[in-house]
């Protein structure tokens, strides 16, 4: 009897195994015994559970029984008819002789409560997505943040409306866009965008910095800070930081406003090179940025901007034609600084039929505007001595002057060709190397046209060989012309001297395979580096299909010494033209209706190449819908 007692208990305890009867499960019993140790597993979910209430939720491995009335999730080992109806019983006693069907609307209730849930859920954050794309179009095309809740939200609600119905259009309406709203969204992209940017300078072995100063139209001191790093075997060029000067622009204080920023961020040993406009307070030589520069960083060279150098290069002449330059001027400034004066000239010319109708200003910080105002001026003469002549102005006397007039022809010649070299010497990911050929090119042409000047041969100079025709130049011309040309010679060799020439004893950097460095101009181990390099015909391969930096930074792991050489030599900047371009994108950003604008998250988002992380962006924000 003690043995059938000790079964019973056994089996009302839960061990043994349990028989199939009705809708119990079939699977083992928690408890039982294998081989002295437990064996574990998952109960099966049965429709015939709909009666008590109950549904299955979780993973269809282990479900969870999940009462529809309360919303109770109960254990898997719950997921049997007795516990089930207990709870029915215990909790829902109200409920118990309820019918099949009463479940089964129950049932469809909470999944329709679920899809609508899962439903919002999903538009908001598709909603919270779109409005941070939309914040970073607006932040590159430099528009007022105002700009989305007022233009772009209404006009894609009216597309949707038309395209695509009321419900669409609901759907767009609830893209949060409010001006705080794009203001946030642009400074999380920035900030994005900024700790990628870091993480690649830091992974960087060296990198190389471009730094310019200048006001905006509050009147405000902006540093603009450029910096070019090597990421995934080639370099890159980003925008690193814009800082605000509160007081002084002098050398010291733009370098603490640098340092306060790099500190924590960047070390300034790796830092190989700084590019300046060559200002005083960037270049001096006490206490200029780029000797204090030096001072933490003893691996940097500065570089005075070849485009800056170009330009006053350029300035130099002689007083004669500079008295043509200022007569220029003055006929400029005459029609153009005068309303009334601008629309009677521009309808003399479309009278005249001339081929344009308005005259150029001429502006000394803009770098192309001197050839093409004089340019103009040459091609409406006509039309301006007539305006000239009606006014009674003593101006239209030049354009009776034929020697003025072949001074104005030269003068368009020979600034039109420094444009040409001027936008040469433009552009991004530019080397040392490229530019410092474009100068010796230019140098070299200088040389060639002063020795046909003297004999009379003036077809380099379009303008004024097709006003001469078949005449021949006064001396006195020809004179102007060669004193001229020796002049801006002598200044380009001053600006760009041959003891100072970047190429020297590099010129193996641009070519490892045709170029062998001069004897003794680097160590002995880094020349059978070089050696090695030049007889691989792999890498002679890749060097064809690769660019310069890329090359190099693919050969550092296996020929460390001569590519760390090589790579220091192509990161620095030769111009500033993209602090000048950024400050361009400053202007057209920060107006006079934006004045109180911080311009700094903004323009990183407008001039920066790195895309955002959308996912990471998005996944730490909360998803609402606009009010």
């Amino acid at each position: 009897m003690s043995g059938k007692q000790t079964s019973l208990e056994s089996f009302l305890s839960g061990g043994g195994k349990k028989r199939k009867n009705g809708n119990d499960n079939e699977e083992t019993a928690a408890g039982e015994k294998k081989g002295g140790e437990k064996v574990a597993f998952n109960r099966k979910y049965d429709d015939s559970y709909l009666k008590y209430g109950f549904v299955s939720t979780g993973s269809s491995h282990a479900p969870n029984p999940l009462c529809i009335i309360c919303g109770e999730k109960l254990a898997n080992e719950s997921m049997k008819p007795s516990k089930l109806l207990r709870h029915l019983e215990t909790k829902h006693p109200a409920l118990r002789d309820k019918p099949l069907d009463y479940f089964e609307r129950k049932k469809r209730e909470q999944m329709g409560q679920q899809q609508l849930l899962k439903a919002t859920t999903s538009t908001n954050t598709a909603a919270l997505r779109a409005s941070y794309l939309v914040a970073d179009r607006i932040a590159k095309a430099k528009k007022p943040f105002t700009i989305g809740e007022e233009l772009i939200l209404p006009a894609a609600k009216d597309i949707c409306r038309e395209m695509f119905g009321e419900a669409a259009a609901n759907k767009i309406g609830q893209i949060p866009l409010s001006a705080t709203t794009v203001t946030r969204r642009t400074d999380d992209i920035a900030e994005d965008i900024e700790d990628q940017l870091l993480e690649r300078v830091n992974e960087s072995p060296w990198y190389a910095l471009q730094v310019d100063e200048s006001t905006d139209v509050d009147n405000n001191a902006i540093l603009l800070v450029y910096v070019r790093y090597i990421f995934q075997d080639d370099v890159h060029e980003d925008i690193l930081c814009v800082r605000s000067l509160p007081t002084n622009t002098t050398g010291a204080e733009i370098f603490k406003s640098l340092n306060d920023y790099l500190s924590g961020k960047l070390n300034w040993l790796f830092c190989v090179g700084i590019c300046t406009d060559g200002a005083a307070s960037m270049t001096g030589r006490l206490s200029g940025l780029t000797t204090r520069v030096k001072e933490v960083a003893p691996e940097c060279t500065s570089t005075h901007c070849v485009i800056h150098r170009e330009m006053l290069a350029s300035r130099k002449m002689s007083p004669e034609l500079h008295s043509v330059l200022n007569d220029v001027v003055k006929i400029i400034n005459h029609i153009k600084a005068n309303a009334l004066n601008s629309r009677l000239f521009q309808q003399l010319c479309e009278e005249m039929e001339a081929e344009h109708k308005r005259l150029l200003l001429h502006t000394e910080v803009r770098w192309l505007s001197r050839g093409k105002s004089l340019a103009r001026v040459y091609e409406l003469r006509e039309p301006i001595q007539r305006f000239f002549s009606e006014k009674k102005s003593p101006l239209a006397a030049h354009f009776s002057d034929e020697e003025w007039i072949c001074k104005l022809a030269y003068l368009c010649d020979m600034f039109h060709l420094l444009n040409e070299l001027n936008l040469s010497l433009q552009g991004r990911m530019t080397t040392v190397f490229k530019l410092a050929d474009k100068v010796s090119s230019f140098k070299a042409k200088l040389q060639l046209w002063g020795q046909r000047v003297p004999k009379g041969t003036f077809d380099m100079f379009p303008t004024l060989s097709g006003h001469l025709g078949n005449e021949e130049p006064g001396p006195s011309l020809s004179q102007l012309i060669c004193d001229h040309i020796a002049l801006l010679s002598a200044e380009f060799e001053r600006y760009f001297p041959n003891e100072s020439d970047p190429r020297t004893d590099k010129e193996w950097v641009r070519d490892p395979f045709a170029n062998a460095p001069r004897e003794s101009s680097i160590p002995l181990h880094e020349e059978h580096q070089l050696i090695e390099i030049a007889n691989d015909g792999g890498l002679k391969s890749a060097f064809q299909t690769s660019s310069l930096a890329s090359f190099w930074s693919k050969t550092k792991a296996e020929y460390p010494e001569i590519a760390a050489k090589a790579l220091k030599c192509l990161l620095p900047f030769p111009t500033s033209y993209l602090c000048e371009v950024g400050f361009s994108a400053l202007t057209a950003t920060k107006s006079k209706l934006r004045s109180r604008l911080d311009i700094c998250n903004t323009l990183r988002v407008s001039l920066s190449p790195i895309s955002p992380r959308w996912d990471r962006i998005i996944s730490g924000k909360q998803a609402q819908c606009s009010h």
